[in-house]
């Protein structure tokens, strides 16, 4: 189910609480505020977030600042942000997190599966 954005950029919601974010194709300067936009407007209706990112061919710094800024975002927000980046996700993609060491900062789940189960809301808070 897609639920809009730009060409690159499908959100879905596949489980309450947790919206898909997949990436396909080049993320640069040009779609960089769209990804930030949409993140955030994810965040301000309180969904928990994954950002896959098997299909994304490339993505700059730019984008990996809308990551960046969006994780912040959730944490201050009581969310979760998780990335899915995975030993098929593109060469380009899995260098530039390797290079900036952003799974370092950034949470990232090696399968869909597991991107899922970690952003998924937690019950415990209701105990």
């Amino acid at each position: 189910m897609q639920e809009g954005g730009h060409r690159g950029i499908v959100v879905t919601h596949d489980r309450p609480g947790v919206a898909v974010v997949s990436l396909a194709g080049e993320h640069d300067q040009y779609t960089a505020p769209k990804l930030s936009a949409t993140l955030a407007g994810l965040l301000s209706e309180g969904s928990h977030i994954v950002v896959d990112l098997r299909r994304a061919e490339f993505l700059d710094s730019t984008a990996a600042g809308a990551l960046l800024v969006a994780d912040q975002r959730a944490t201050a927000a009581g969310s979760r942000l998780v990335i899915v980046l995975t030993d098929d996700s593109p060469g380009p993609v899995r260098r530039l997190f390797d290079t900036a060491r952003l799974g370092t900062i950034l949470t990232v789940a090696s399968s869909f599966d597991c991107g899922l189960e970690l952003a998924k809301p937690s019950l415990q808070s209701e105990e």
